[in-house]
């Protein structure tokens, strides 16, 4: 945007009128810190807290002191706590559209649906929806996104508590799987969606595990990519291959990459040989990329080459004592890490550590 001179008659009245707001805002600053202090819970002090929050949602005491003046009101019946508390819930929307980011509003609003949970009034679906609309607006916002767990492990309790083995809590984490899938399919620079995939798909595994939940799902198509750890693994390293080839700059799909080939859910299900060869096919993938960005940029792709390095160390540790080509993995590991050296000036004490023994290869 554009700056605009301001007149030296219009700085003075901005002046005037700033320091109006800077009064105003300290003057109900020290008067609801005073009734803090002296523990007036009315509904005046209550309104007070309203302004000032709207003012500075950051304000984490004054949300502390709004909440124990509900809790006073509520416990004297001056106030109906469904009521209040929903009403609670729209103004912290309003303030979560200015300020998407803030702690202390989705506290809260964490905080409202937990007391009406209490006598099981909170809509958890409403909750599910408009976190949704939330994310829509910034599907990266990471608040959104643990706020989005939050919501849906209360979910999964209401389903266990009304159908114990259901299989509901089984459709709703591959509802959310394929949510994240969604997500991911738009913009593959979401870590939050990968992030939230690899917690989901420990719990996916889990309840498959569980013999009352076995074929209870809908979603065929969904659990069909569980049918085993291969199958996941493969369907999931597809979607990395495509994410990478779309964009090798987003660390995003690397750092799933290296979750998926590191992590003991799939490691530990996989015969060695079938692990090797999955190994270097990654690494036949992930060099045909970088031939692709030298040809496009005239150098080596700093994520390519840390993913080689990666990769070869990997295989290097599978290999057998004897085999002969640990020795050639070690020589391209190490002119991989002089390339970075010269591609990657902010962390080149990383790699002369790690080219010096002083640091492990595969961090």
């Amino acid at each position: 945007m554009k700056r605009v001179q301001l007149s030296a008659h219009a700085r003075k009245l901005k002046l005037e009128k700033d320091r109006a707001k800077i009064a105003h805002y300290r003057a109900l600053t020290k008067k609801v810190l005073d009734n803090k202090a002296e523990k007036v819970f009315t509904k005046e002090a209550l309104q007070d807290t309203t302004v000032l929050l709207d003012l500075n949602p950051e304000f984490n005491a004054v949300w502390n002191y709004r909440r124990n003046i509900f809790n006073h009101l509520f416990a004297g019946n001056v106030l109906d706590r469904c009521e209040a508390l929903n009403t609670d819930l729209l103004v912290a929307m309003e303030m979560m559209k200015r300020f998407p980011k803030c702690y202390w509003i989705w506290n809260h609003r964490r905080w409202c649906l937990e007391t009406l949970d209490e006598t099981k009034n909170a809509d958890w679906n409403r909750e599910l929806a408009i976190v949704l609309k939330v994310l829509m607006m910034d599907s990266r916002n990471f608040h959104g996104w643990q706020y989005r767990r939050y919501v849906v492990s209360h979910l999964e309790q209401e389903a266990r508590s009304k159908e114990p083995h259901s299989g509901t809590e089984l459709e709703i984490s591959l509802r959310e799987f394929q949510y994240t899938t969604e997500t991911i399919n738009k913009s593959t620079a979401n870590f939050s969606a990968w992030h939230n995939r690899t917690k989901l798909i420990a719990k996916i595994l889990k309840l498959l595990s569980e013999e009352n939940f076995k074929m209870a799902t809908t979603d065929e198509k969904a659990a069909g990519v569980f049918q085993s750890a291969s199958k996941l693994l493969k369907h999931e390293l597809d979607l990395v291959k495509t994410g990478m080839f779309m964009d090798a700059e987003d660390t995003s799909v690397w750092l799933y990459m290296q979750w998926l080939l590191t992590d003991e859910i799939f490691v530990g299900a996989l015969p060695k040989d079938i692990y090797r060869e999955l190994l270097q096919q990654q690494l036949k993938d992930v060099n045909e990329l970088n031939d692709l960005e030298k040809d496009d940029t005239g150098r080596d792709n700093v994520w390519c080459l840390k993913t080689i390095i990666f990769l070869k160390t990997l295989l290097s540790r599978e290999s057998d004592e004897n085999d002969l080509s640990e020795h050639i993995i070690d020589n391209d590991v190490t002119a991989a890490l002089n390339k970075l050296v010269e591609l990657d000036p902010l962390r080149k004490g990383h790699y002369i550590d790690q080219l010096n023994g002083r640091a492990a290869i595969i961090c």
